[in-house]
């Protein structure tokens, strides 16, 4: 892979990555505050994103690792940045105010995942050990 193409893949990670801290001010009006409601948050949403976060990194550590053509890790990096920064959706529309610590914690789970994505596999001169 060119160093040109590299650096496409590092401004679409950066870009998610930036999104990812921007959302939250954006759309929800910023960073949560207060406790969660008594009532437990509905399982089906820790299952969401959860579910959506295990995706992503099997994607990242079982199929990108194998990727030998440009396009497909561009579009394998892109699917699994999506698959990553979709919790923060699911924390802002489906969680709600009523469970501010879970819209936190699913954000910090969310940015770490997007973070597993940093492309130094498609970088030149990058070499895993063997």
């Amino acid at each position: 892979m060119s160093k040109q193409q590299a650096f496409v893949l590092w401004i679409i990670w950066f870009a998610f990555l930036q999104s990812a801290l921007i959302i939250p001010y954006a759309i929800g009006g910023g960073v949560p505050e207060g406790d969660n409601v008594a009532e437990p948050m509905a399982f089906w949403l820790w299952g969401a994103c959860a579910g959506s976060i295990l995706l992503a990194t099997a994607l990242r550590w079982l199929y990108i690792p194998k990727l030998k053509d440009q396009k497909k890790m561009l579009v394998a990096l892109i699917v699994g940045l999506a698959l990553s920064e979709q919790p923060i959706f699911f924390a802002l529309f489906l969680i709600g105010a009523d469970y501010p610590q879970n819209q936190i914690a699913v954000l910090m789970v969310a940015v770490v995942s997007i973070i597993q994505f940093a492309p130094s596999y498609g970088t030149p001169g990058y070499k895993l050990e063997e």
